[in-house]
């Protein structure tokens, strides 16, 4: 029998080590790095860059909070770089291959389209790479290494249907219609679960109506919706796309209301107030003006200190807390279970499945709760845009939950 010399047998041994590291996640610290680095792949220029660009100040506020007020990472610096798609699929894909071949690779990446983030779910999983991604039901599932950012598309439906549900005043069922984007995050809430759970509470869908992300009119669709005598539009839509629904119920003087997913944030407001006045919104984002309760103080601090402006309070900026924050819980985590020479991706995306709910920062943000087999938060409160203002109707309150049986 032949032996292979000392040499090639540590040569072979170092092979299989090497192997089995890219098998559990990617390599792993060898040593306590100098700096932590995060990032989000998202369109930072084309459409959703009214409220995306805003993630560039935000992450750095956020960062600057969690190095010099927690410690960073065991004594480590996070740092964020923003990697701009300009809401093209085969840019987010460019940039995440760039970022695969890192050594060690990314503890955590942030996604924010939802074309883009359920293109490389996939990927996230086979890379095993922790992703914090806008949450399609594709974007998510089936379960692997990508969590959501906030409440599921569905589920914020369910959240406002529960909400109707409970304010509706007359002797008939409300009737409500769909008009939404023909995307990925318009279509996001036309789901079987979405329908069942709507009539189950009482609530006739009446209509569903679609229309392109770059058109300027939906008028047509609102004649149709309004034959159907809809007392309320649900919309999954952001910026322009909400403000042509909200402005074609205006020019109609239509009694029909608006109400939209996390899409109509302040961003989407400011384009124009008097066609969205009245309409409400679902979102998990902090309430910029609530500086009683302590978390969003701290965050306005430093807001403030940075020269932020009011352009700056948008979705983004509260979603690039929340990116900042979990990541950051669950890094700390890993690192004090598994110490720096096993941290990678695996370990990292362990600890998010054990979060309970946390809260970035402090009271006043979004609590943040994963699973094994749920990845998304529950969490929503609801606004309503009066004279201008963003306007809290609720407190928070916990969504409900509908992924597909599948999933569960």
């Amino acid at each position: 029998m032949k032996y292979l010399a000392p040499a090639k047998t540590v040569f072979v041994v170092s092979l299989l080590c090497l192997a089995f590291s890219f098998a559990l996640g990617g390599i792993a610290f060898a040593d306590k790095p100098d700096v932590i680095k995060l990032f989000l792949i998202s369109d930072l220029s084309g459409p959703y860059a009214p409220s995306h660009s805003k993630f560039i100040g935000a992450s750095e506020d956020a960062c600057e909070y969690v190095n010099t007020q927690l410690g960073g990472v065991d004594g480590v610096p996070i740092k964020v770089q923003s990697l701009d798609t300009g809401n093209k699929v085969d840019m987010a894909t460019y940039h995440y291959m760039k970022l695969r071949e890192m050594r060690p690779k990314p503890l955590f990446i942030m996604l924010g389209v939802s074309g883009e983030a359920e293109a490389l779910r996939p990927r996230l999983g086979e890379d095993q790479i922790p992703g914090f991604v806008v949450p399609s039901t594709s974007c998510l599932y089936p379960a692997e290494y990508s969590f959501g950012a906030y409440p599921t598309y569905p589920d914020q439906f369910g959240a406002f249907i529960d909400w109707l549900k409970a304010n509706w005043k007359e002797n008939r069922p409300p009737r409500l219609a769909f008009l939404t984007w023909d995307t990925t995050f318009g279509k996001a809430v036309l789901t079987d679960e979405c329908y069942e759970y709507a009539k189950s509470k009482g609530v006739e869908v009446v209509a569903t109506e679609l229309y392109g992300i770059k058109d300027l009119d939906v008028m047509t669709q609102l004649v149709r919706i309004r034959a159907k005598k809809a007392d309320w539009i649900f919309s999954n839509t952001a910026f322009q796309g909400t403000v042509i629904v909200g402005k074609g119920l205006k020019e109609m003087k239509s009694d029909i209301k608006l109400a939209a997913g996390i899409g109509l944030d302040r961003s989407t407001m400011r384009i124009d107030p008097a066609a969205l006045e009245g309409a409400l919104a679902l979102t998990n984002a902090l309430d910029f003006e609530d500086t009683k309760d302590p978390g969003v103080a701290t965050v306005m601090k430093y807001f403030n200190k940075n020269g932020r402006t009011e352009t700056d309070k948008a979705l983004m900026y509260s979603l690039a807390w929340y990116f900042v924050s979990v990541a950051r819980e669950a890094i700390n985590n890993a690192v004090k279970a598994t110490g720096w020479e096993k941290l990678n991706g695996a370990a990292v995306k362990e600890q998010v499945t054990k979060m309970k709910d946390f809260v970035p920062v402090g009271k006043g943000l979004s609590p943040f709760s994963y699973t094994q087999k749920r990845r998304s938060p529950s969490a929503l409160r609801l606004f309503e845009i009066r004279s201008g203002k963003y306007v809290p109707v609720t407190d928070w309150f916990d969504a409900p939950d509908l992924r597909a049986a599948k999933y569960k």
